[in-house]
């Protein structure tokens, strides 16, 4: 199924499209002490900018999925540049056949959200060692939202629910996580500046046209949308 906001951040080649930008993965990260006899599974790894960081900064072992093929097509030209040793997989997290217990760390940079999100997450903690921690970047709502501002949000960007930070850890509970805490960020849900940027030849009007509605979207309902960066220990 086609979902016209990920194909915009495709077609620009957006590294770091989440909540908080690099700057915030690299933040997060630094503290995660990541040894270089790790696994390490990027979920939804667009571009592949945080899997790059992340093979050339730790020296870990790094698995990047994607379903979109113009993501993991720009990925690839990343990794090719800088000879960077990433494992490529094509396909729906939802789908593929993992062995099971083989990750110590999981990362979703705002991916989550645009699937069916408890199957996802029962998926991820099932790939996952025992004692691994797992890290979302995921949209949530910071109060009641009208039915029209939810039907909106959820037709901009192609997803099916919004959560509040309760419900995702209800859900993250249920899918078998024992610790979940909020890694302490600012909530707001701002555009952040864009460095890392890979754009297609042609990109329509459409495109363009869309991320100015995302841009006002997310301004005019700061108050209402927001974000936290959760880290679940199974």
């Amino acid at each position: 199924m086609t979902n016209n906001y990920l194909d915009l951040l495709a077609n620009f080649g957006i590294g770091g499209a989440h909540p908080g930008g690099f700057f915030l993965t690299q933040s997060i990260l630094n503290k995660e002490q990541i040894q270089q006899f790790e696994t390490v599974l990027d979920i939804g790894c667009g571009t592949g900018q945080t899997a790059e960081y992340l093979t050339k900064r730790y020296g870990c072992t790094v698995t990047a999925v994607d379903n979109h093929p113009l993501m993991l097509e720009k990925a690839n030209t990343r990794f090719l540049k800088s000879d960077s040793p990433v494992i490529v997989i094509e396909g729906d997290i939802q789908q593929l056949n993992f062995q099971e217990r083989s990750y110590d760390l999981i990362l979703a940079e705002s991916v989550i959200i645009f699937t069916t999100i408890f199957s996802t997450l029962k998926k991820l903690a099932g790939v996952l060692k025992i004692g691994g921690r797992m890290i979302l970047i995921e949209m949530v709502a910071e109060q009641s939202l009208t039915e029209d501002l939810y039907e909106k949000a959820c037709s901009l960007y192609g997803i099916k629910e919004i959560l509040d930070e309760a419900e995702w850890k209800v859900k993250l509970g249920q899918a078998g996580f024992t610790q979940i805490e909020i890694i302490d960020t600012p909530h707001a849900l701002t555009q952040t500046e864009i460095k890392d940027i890979n754009p297609s030849d042609t990109i329509t009007l459409d495109y363009f046209e869309l991320w100015d509605e995302h841009n006002r979207f997310i301004t005019e309902n700061s108050g209402v949308l927001g974000y936290r960066v959760f880290r679940c220990i199974l």
